[in-house]
């Protein structure tokens, strides 16, 4: 009887679980001290589908690719192989990416992987480590260091992939994953890239583009890198691929394009136009140089995007954290900013939506500001945005500057419904909300439990906008709730609202107007449009109703306690 060993069927015999073989290990040979290719080679794939060790402290040349095979487990802890000079191809790469068919459970850990001096080639013969069709693919503990040429890991049509604890010292891209793609990480990645840390290309540039396919369930974390370009760009390819649910979290470093960029590469019809779509992006710190920014948006067909946990202090920085950009006109349905603390924003805003992009649902949650430059927007729109819902902000800011501010320049720039909640503003000049320019469009914007300190007003409007106000304070300021330019018409509601004593109330230019139906607002109602059932507290002794709480009834308004009118 059997007490001690699983008893398993295998093609139609039986195997017992300890007299299964051992896996095969294999040692790689000593280093020759010339050219090494035929012998790692030859050991290879005598331990195809076991173990095969590297010699610690040996270092190898190779003038050809070397290939792991399926079910393979390479460590290279302590060992050097190096791409010498004119062999015109990749250095590490699976016998599927050479022969087709496909691969499965290829591990590599350790080494450092070299590529020299003027190693050429041409196509994806450029790129350093060359993984393509393999489901489950790990790379680990790598360092790679090229002089030159392309991608230093170049990944495509893989499933089940993890590439992790990777140090570059690299000319081009760090890692590169084409598509068809699915289920990939990477993480913890250090050093520097001469371009792109990571890139997900669904479709790749013509000279590269030898697979493509949707890239789907990836997650990104733990990058730490000085790039000469993005640390992290996630494109959609071309109209026919896309990247899915990818999830970005924990980026630090410097880089000297945009940290985080998301859409089209508009050098090439292959890396334009594809399909971006539930992207997150959390725990961003990296900072970036003058004139780019921490998220770059600038798609034609990008989906739900979520950005969160951003921490930013840069007082000499000009560029957005999130900016939205589209060369062309596009529409983005849902962009979610939540967890952003600026200790020192510089003179962008932390979300800009440019003229080309309408976002139709933008929230922004959960932002801090302690400091920014004089006349930073917090949230400059010179786009489109349907509905824009901002809540938990706090925010100190100096100059002429606003919350949200719709820039002059920007004519077209509309937010057809804004909502704006459980947020305090403070510093000297501007306000909350600005929409100076004629042909702004802002209908509407509500006012819950918000509170201003030291700024001018609550709103500076040259548009026709109905004001809803609910549990609003306007401290120390001799501004007040509105200024209205001359062709503002500008409609207030609500209740409980609390003004700085002897502050103007609103401030009306000429040709503009203001309706009140909010009995808080204290102000000269003589200024104001006189509208059946509109309300307010005058301030002004000289009129015949007297200062206080009027109604207006017809065109008369009547003190609510004396009864006297005007």
């Amino acid at each position: 009887m059997i007490t001690r060993r699983g008893l398993f069927a295998v093609a139609g015999g039986m195997v017992l679980a300890g007299d299964a073989p051992r896996r095969r290990r294999v040692v790689l040979p000593a280093p020759s001290g010339g050219d090494d290719t035929d012998a790692l080679n030859t050991a290879l794939r005598g331990g195809a589908g076991g173990l095969v060790h590297g010699r610690p402290g040996a270092h190898y040349q190779v003038s050809a690719p070397l290939l792991v095979h399926s079910g393979t487990t390479l460590v290279m802890m302590e060992c050097t192989v190096t791409l010498t000079t004119g062999s015109r191809c990749n250095l590490l790469t699976n016998p599927a990416a050479v022969d087709g068919g496909r691969d499965r459970n290829v591990t590599v850990i350790g080494g450092t992987w070299i590529r020299a001096v003027d190693v050429g080639g041409s196509g994806t013969e450029l790129h350093t480590l060359l993984f393509r069709r393999v489901d489950h693919l790990v790379l680990q503990r790598l360092t790679v260091r090229t002089s030159g040429d392309k991608y230093a890991i170049s990944l495509g049509d893989v499933t089940d992939t993890t590439v992790s604890h990777i140090r570059f010292d690299v000319r081009s891209d760090g890692v590169h994953l084409q598509g068809p793609a699915r289920r990939t990480r990477i993480a913890t990645i250090r050093g520097s890239t001469g371009d792109d840390t990571i890139a997900v290309t669904p479709r790749d540039w013509q000279s590269y583009d030898d697979v493509s396919g949707p890239v789907a369930d990836t997650v990104i974390e733990d990058i730490d890198v000085t790039s000469a370009a993005t640390l992290v760009k996630v494109l959609g390819g071309s109209p026919e691929t896309a990247a899915l649910r990818t999830t970005v979290r924990g980026v630090a470093g410097l880089a000297h394009n945009n940290v985080i960029w998301t859409g089209d590469d508009t050098a090439e019809w292959r890396t334009t136009g594809g399909h971006v779509d539930d992207l997150v992006v959390e725990g961003v710190s990296a900072t970036t140089v003058p004139g780019r920014h921490v998220v770059y948006v600038n798609g034609s067909n990008v989906g739900r995007l979520r950005i969160r946990g951003l921490t930013f202090a840069d007082p000499a920085a000009d560029g957005a954290l999130v900016r939205v950009s589209p060369l062309a006109a596009a529409a983005f349905p849902e962009l979610t900013v939540e967890g952003v603390h600026a200790a020192h924003l510089g003179a962008g805003p932390v979300v800009r939506v440019d003229p080309t992009a309408r976002v139709q649902r933008l929230r922004v949650d959960r932002l801090t500001v302690a400091a920014s430059a004089p006349g930073a927007a917090v949230l400059q729109v010179a786009g489109t945005v349907d509905e824009l819902t901002v809540q938990r902000v706090s925010a100190t800011t100096t100059g002429d500057s606003y919350l949200l501010e719709l820039p002059h320049w920007a004519t077209g720039a509309t937010v057809r419904q804004a909502s704006i909640s459980d947020t305090g503003v403070a510093g000297r000049g501007g306000g909350l909300v600005a929409a100076t320019a004629a042909t702004h469009v802002l209908p509407q914007v509500a006012f819950n439990n918000v509170r201003t300190t030291n700024k001018s007003w609550l709103a500076d409007l040259n548009t026709r906008t109905e004001l809803l106000v609910s549990r609003v304070t306007v401290e120390d300021t001799t501004g007040g709730v509105a200024k209205v330019r001359r062709s503002g018409a500008t409609v207030i509601r609500g209740d409980t609202l609390r003004t700085a004593p002897g502050s103007a109330g609103v401030s009306i230019g000429a040709g503009g107007s203001v309706t009140s139906y909010l009995v808080d607002l204290a102000v000269d109602v003589s200024r104001l449009v006189r509208s059946d059932g509109s309300t307010a507290t005058n301030t002004n002794a000289e009129l015949p109703c007297g200062v206080g709480p009027v109604v207006c009834a017809g065109l008369t308004w009547r003190h609510l306690h004396t009864g006297a009118s005007y």
